[in-house]
């Protein structure tokens, strides 16, 4: 449900976001969290409203208003509970009365609902609102067992000086949610509240919130700078930092992150600080490497200003674990890293602190214990609702070989957060390491974040990867240049990426000599990376050289020994050699005891006992695979070949069958391998033409740029003297795959020859 009312606009709101970072013990945390449910901000709001509660532990109002929070977000039971802590201390405080009645009757609790609104009513008895509640839910009079209400006393005077306090609290307008029971029940004969009893102080009206909100901003100057909230900015939603794991925007960071106990500090200090965070997010945001460093200063210089500031720490922890886990600084950064990591824990929680604590152990070679991590604070209440960790958590399963755990962890931070150029570049990463079929879906991806970032050097390296193992050797050397460019702004890493994606390039040209003087740029400029020698093994295994392509992949795999990828390509490439399918087990042995179980690796054993001849073995492995992936549908389509290979054709097409299903809406590379697998089997049964056409033509729907699917229905349609479709597809598959066995022909076919 959402609290009614006309939303306070961005100078309104940030007037409010600053007075309560400027003073969060005062009154302005109703207000903001106010502004908040409006907005169905129920996160920001849960927090601002629990620092109230902190702040007025004596103010049931706060209680209150924390319900409503709750209840806003469909916690009726948790809200409920707060309603009964407040009526057990205040039994006649209408507000409390009113939400509870509202929320008993919601969860079908009438008898309790009716006693509630009743109670309301005692202590408000001329309050409009409560008066159409009680008609509303034909609750008439309490019966005549019920001892009368005694005439309600005029509210006390305040002491000397003040206005008379009211005992009515709630917003006009507001309809709260349905909670469990208030274990609190009205005394058996109704009472008058005592004047020692502490009354809260009611909060402004909603019709007056922007005008309290020009008064907080005259009271603490902060008219003068404001800040957009990450909500406003789609591009930067979910990555603002969080206090108990819950996302708040720059200025609320700047109370929750230690700058609050400066209350009384000048305004350009506030200021600088205020300015220098925003800067720092701007430039986080960018996921770039020269963007980082500059990030690095700023927080700095935050930190000469305030040595306490929990973002301050957080974020620069945050920039140097992945300056030194992605680009290639040095220790001291790492060490710097983890300085900032423990001045952050002795202050608070905070999003970046978390984020950088997962890095540093996954890079350092504990991806179980980051992942345990970020587990234990995905699942709390709040944390849940973080797409910047679930982002990260999807990073630390990447690179530890989940390529399925880190799908789906990144999927979900890309819905939550659609502008983020790393989450979008992470889930292409993720597609790309799946291998053969899986392109379009990296590409898409890559393409994705840089509509998003346009110099997003990341994406513009695995896009080239991508199109340099497709053969499409000018976009890829197109990339390659961009990245090595000065002004480009490059790490060491991307530089040495960049110079092994122009070997490739020239490889392919023929030109040998000054391929492999790229390549001994790139191993120079980044001796530890796995990537240099895994593009040197493509290149040799493209070229037909398996023997230097299984030395090259051996490399790579003893760089980085837990990427299942890694293994992959080298057991393919093993597999390439004659004999090779004994020495592809016993790698796939080595990579199990190291890794430990995995659908993945369970699938490339089944290939190997394929390779080697013993069949039962393999589908023994294939079976694995599907109860471990729970589901796996690649290997179903691994099952299916198998099943083909025996002459098995209802159980191939089974197998096939569900693995498209379980491939879904989004199984665009796996699924339409499928499909092309499903048609080659209808196609040596003996099916009709049409039949194998319309699975081709599926394949295409799922992936447009899955070769095989392109040769199959091309090669059908020129047989069928269909020729200007024909030659469509042909000529596709020929500039899309020119390295697929079929890419003369296609050629030569499309050509009209």
């Amino acid at each position: 449900m959402r609290t009614p009312g006309k939303p306070l606009t961005p100078a309104e709101l940030s007037a409010l976001e600053h007075a309560f970072a400027s003073d969060p013990g005062s009154d302005a945390y109703r207000p903001l969290t106010e502004a908040y449910l409006a907005a169905g901000r129920f996160m920001e709001a849960m927090v601002v409203c629990k620092k109230g509660v902190k702040a007025h532990p004596d103010d049931p109002a706060a209680k209150v208003l924390l319900a409503r929070v709750y209840a806003e977000q469909g916690k009726d039971r948790k809200a409920l509970e707060e309603l009964g802590a407040v009526l057990a201390a205040f039994p006649t405080f209408a507000a409390a009365n009113q939400l509870a009645g509202v929320l008993h009757l919601r969860l079908g609790e009438r008898e309790a609902g009716e006693a509630a609104l009743r109670r309301a009513a005692d202590a408000a008895p001329n309050d409009p609102e409560i008066r159409a509640l009680l008609e509303k839910h034909g609750i008439g009079p309490a019966s005549p067992a019920a001892p009368a209400t005694p005439p309600r006393p005029a509210a006390p005077a305040a002491s000397a000086g003040g206005p008379p306090v009211a005992p009515r609290v709630a917003t006009p307008g507001q309809r709260p949610p349905a909670p469990p029971p208030v274990t609190a029940q009205a005394p058996a004969a109704p009472r008058e509240r005592s004047e020692e009893v502490p009354l809260p102080t009611p909060p402004p009206a909603r019709a007056s919130g922007a005008a309290y909100a020009q008064q907080l901003a005259e009271k603490y100057g902060t008219q003068t700078f404001q800040i957009p909230h990450a909500r406003q900015q789609p591009k930067r939603a979910g990555r603002g930092p969080i206090v108990a794991t819950v996302a708040l925007a720059a200025a609320l960071a700047v109370a929750l992150g230690g700058w609050a106990l400066y209350s009384k500090a000048r305004k350009e200090r506030i200021e600088a600080i205020d300015r220098l965070l925003r800067e720092t997010r701007e430039l986080v945001d960018r996921d770039a490497y020269a963007a980082y460093g500059e990030a690095a200063a700023k927080l700095q210089e935050i930190l000469k200003r305030d040595r306490d500031a929990l973002a301050g720490h957080a974020f620069l922890a945050y920039v140097d674990a992945i300056r030194w886990a992605e680009h290639g600084d040095g220790d001291a950064v790492r060490d710097e890293a983890m300085r900032h990591v423990d001045a952050a824990r002795k202050l608070g929680r905070h999003s970046h602190l978390v984020a950088a604590e997962a890095y540093l152990r996954a890079s350092s070679g504990d991806a179980a214990g980051a992942k345990q991590a970020l587990d234990a604070v995905l699942g709390g209440e709040d944390g849940s609702q973080s797409p910047f960790l679930l982002a990260v958590l999807g990073a630390v399963q990447l690179r530890a070989g989940d390529l399925d755990a880190a799908r789906d962890a990144l999927t979900r931070a890309q819905k939550a957060n659609p502008g983020d150029a790393r989450t979008a570049w992470l889930l292409a990463e993720q597609f790309r390491r799946r291998g053969e079929g899986y392109e379009l879906q990296a590409s898409g991806y890559y393409d994705y974040a840089l509509r998003i970032q346009k110099e997003h050097l990341p994406s513009i390296l695995g896009k080239a990867l991508v199109v340099l193992g497709r053969g499409q050797l000018d976009e890829a050397a197109r990339a390659a240049a961009l990245v090595l460019a000065p002004q480009a702004g490059a790490s060491k890493p991307q530089q040495a990426l960049a110079h092994a994606v122009r070997a490739g390039v020239l490889a392919a040209h023929g030109k040998a000599a000054e391929a492999a003087s790229e390549e001994q740029a790139a191993a120079k400029l980044d001796p530890a990376s796995p990537e240099i020698p895994w593009l040197v093994g493509q290149r040799k295994q493209r070229a037909g050289d398996a023997a230097g392509a299984v030395e090259a992949f051996q490399r790579a795999v003893s760089l980085d020994d837990r990427r299942v990828s890694l293994y992959a390509d080298l057991v393919r490439a093993q597999l390439a050699q004659e004999g090779g399918a004994q020495r592809a087990l016993e790698t796939l042995k080595r990579a199990v005891a190291r890794v430990g179980e995995s659908p993945r690796l369970a699938l490339l054993l089944g290939d190997a006992y394929r390779a080697a001849g013993d069949a039962d073995l393999a589908r023994g492995q294939y079976e694995k695979a599907i109860a471990l992936g729970k589901p796996f549908p690649d290997a179903r389509v691994a099952l299916a070949r198998l099943h083909r290979d025996r002459n098995n054709v209802p159980g191939a097409l089974v197998e096939l069958t569900q693995a498209i299903d379980e491939y879904g809406q989004g199984g665009a590379g796996g699924a339409a391998a499928a499909y092309v697998e499903m048609a080659d089997v209808e196609r040596a049964r003996g099916a009709r033409a049409e039949v194998v056409a319309d699975l081709y033509r599926k394949a295409l729907d799922k992936d447009p740029a899955s070769c095989e699917a392109l040769w199959g229905a091309g090669k059908l349609e020129h047989d069928a003297n269909k020729l200007a479709d024909a030659k469509t597809k042909l000529g596709t598959y020929a500039k899309l795959c020119p390295r697929g066995p079929h890419a003369a022909e296609a050629a030569r076919l499309a050509g009209g020859n």
